[in-house]
């Protein structure tokens, strides 16, 4: 595999400012977040599941990324269609949902199994948002089917900041047929098994090459952390992904 070149130029370039800082610089507190890396397809058919910010937006537009977004505080509470989450400690479990969740409502697909007969779930009458998507269409929102990848923390010198946790599932387990939305564009499977997507983000695009890798079992099995110390990109061991921290 080339991921390990991959990741080594991608972590010499990064660079994540969208805006030049003016003046006295103000370090913003990073806010958790959570994004899903959906894979399908093998070798030089491999496709992810991507789609553009809108031109107008204040924060990476034009930037092509992963559905994902800021982790609300219902993400807390387990879904009464919410299956195989006990692989992960309670921090990722609920960046897990936070995933989910905005996948369903950025792109509109549910990632999950078709959910057994004899599963009690309420009816989606009973629900709300996401979890009535799920129950309305019979899947399972069905965590044991992500992998965590990883995080990143954006650098202080970024005037929005986020602490995202990156996921990984395959396309198998993906119900629906992707659509753009008010928050992504050109919304699709978009190829990258012959070059990198050049329209990611560097951040992204190490996410994404550490995902494939994870997915092909030949990545490390220490989840990276991504950070900023003294101006300079640093990758540490992220120990969110040992169960009993």
């Amino acid at each position: 595999m080339r991921s390990a070149g991959i990741e080594s130029n991608l972590l010499a370039a990064m660079n994540d400012v969208t805006e030049p800082v003016r003046g006295k610089q103000t370090i913003v507190r990073p806010r958790d977040a959570a994004s899903l890396i959906l894979l399908r397809g093998e070798g030089r058919r491999l496709e992810v599941l991507a789609g553009r910010r809108p031109g107008h937006v204040r924060f990476m537009p034009g930037v092509y990324v992963f559905p994902g977004g800021a982790i609300d505080r219902e993400d807390n509470k387990p879904w009464p269609v919410e299956t195989g989450g006990a692989h992960l400690p309670p921090r990722l479990l609920r960046s897990a949902r936070a995933a989910l969740r905005e996948t369903w409502e950025e792109v509109g697909v549910l990632v999950g199994r078709r959910a057994a007969p004899d599963d009690r779930h309420p009816s989606a009458a009973a629900l709300s948002g996401v979890e009535a998507a799920y129950a309305a269409s019979g899947i399972a929102a069905a965590v044991d089917v992500l992998t965590y990848v990883g995080r990143a923390i954006t650098p202080t010198r970024v005037f929005r900041r986020f602490n995202t946790r990156f996921f990984l599932a395959d396309g198998a387990y993906v119900f629906g047929e992707p659509a753009s939305s008010e928050e992504l564009e050109d919304v699709g499977w978009h190829p990258v098994g012959r070059q990198p997507l050049a329209a990611l983000r560097d951040v992204s695009q190490f996410m994404l090459a550490r995902a494939i890798a994870v997915r092909a079992g030949t990545a490390p099995a220490e989840a990276p952390l991504f950070c900023t110390a003294r101006g300079q990109r640093r990758v540490l061991v992220c120990r969110e992904a040992i169960r009993d921290v």
